[in-house]
């Protein structure tokens, strides 16, 4: 039995339902990722997003970086961002030295509606009241994932191994808007393996190396690896051993190819809703069925 979630494959059916819709409309869909400093991996996932994003939607993704800037001068850019035609604003994160002092009141600067990462307090207190809002990408897409293959959610417990406001928090959210228990572990959780192996669901993204072993995981879990890594071969790896923990596993993600991929894609359904509104969730709610059919078929 193939127990391995394909996110390229969701991601790309999501990819064509959403072109489909924006071919027929004619707003033009303008985003802003802005980046400061030579983090290479991070120069590079703007890149790969830019490029990603514009081929499948024709949404147009402009980088913007910075190799230094002051709080005022960023400022000053993002309030010129909200005032522009630019539907969609984006800040890579975390900030350099010493900006990252400043991160929640620069991003709470960004408009709401324009904020498609999900990230301003604004769209944070949304998603806790359980309004319509723009959900960071991360948790959004592997909500998506567990829809597109079937995992009933309701009474189910789901340990998340995170707390940080772009993954742990608003994915406990998520899972408790679906009816199940969520348990946010940290590097302070005690015993963590007793919680993991009694969880119907694990969420890995604790940026370990393969922490998550057989023994942490009970037989037909569903493993959601949000880690990625290089080991000392040059193979990409994730949080959780792949190959002892896929045996346990009922549904897996692979290091590559799964939560990667659905974050990207759940990037551009955002950047399509800070234009279109909650049509677009419709939109979606519609490549879900598409995706779900080819993977069950």
């Amino acid at each position: 039995m193939n127990n391995k979630i394909n996110g390229k494959l969701v991601s790309d059916i999501l990819y064509d339902e959403l072109y489909d819709y924006l071919s027929k409309k004619n707003k033009e869909i303008n985003v802003v990722d802005i980046s400061i400093g030579n983090d290479f991996g991070g120069l590079m996932y703007s890149k790969m997003k830019q490029k990603k994003i514009s081929a499948k939607t024709g949404i147009n993704f402009e980088s913007k970086h910075f190799e230094n800037t002051s709080k005022e001068e960023l400022e000053k850019y993002i309030e010129y961002l909200n005032k522009s035609n630019v539907t969609g604003i984006m800040l890579q994160l975390p900030l350099p030295y010493p900006l990252n002092n400043y991160e929640r009141e620069i991003l709470d600067l960004i408009t709401p509606e324009k904020d498609i990462d999900g990230l301003t307090s604004a769209s944070a207190g949304k998603l806790i009241t359980g309004s319509n809002t723009l959900i960071p990408c991360t948790p959004h897409g592997i909500e998506v994932l567990l829809k597109t293959y079937n995992v009933d959610l309701e009474g189910k417990n789901v340990a998340i191994i995170n707390r940080s406001n772009i993954v742990g928090k608003p994915m406990a959210l998520l899972i408790l808007q679906n009816n199940a228990t969520p348990i946010i572990c940290h590097s302070k959780t005690k015993n963590l393996y007793k919680i993991t192996r009694t969880s119907d669901i694990v969420i890995a993204a604790l940026n370990k190396q393969e922490f998550i072993t057989e023994k942490y995981i009970k037989e037909g879990a569903v493993v959601i690896d949000v880690g990625v890594h290089k080991n000392k071969e040059g193979k990409t790896v994730g949080d959780v051993a792949f190959d002892e923990v896929s045996k346990k596993a009922s549904l897996i993600t692979p290091p590559t190819g799964a939560v990667g991929p659905m974050t990207i894609c759940m990037l551009a359904y955002n950047a399509a809703k800070s234009a279109y509104g909650r049509e677009i969730d419709e939109i979606l709610e519609s490549g879900i069925t598409k995706a779900k059919k080819k993977i069950l078929s």
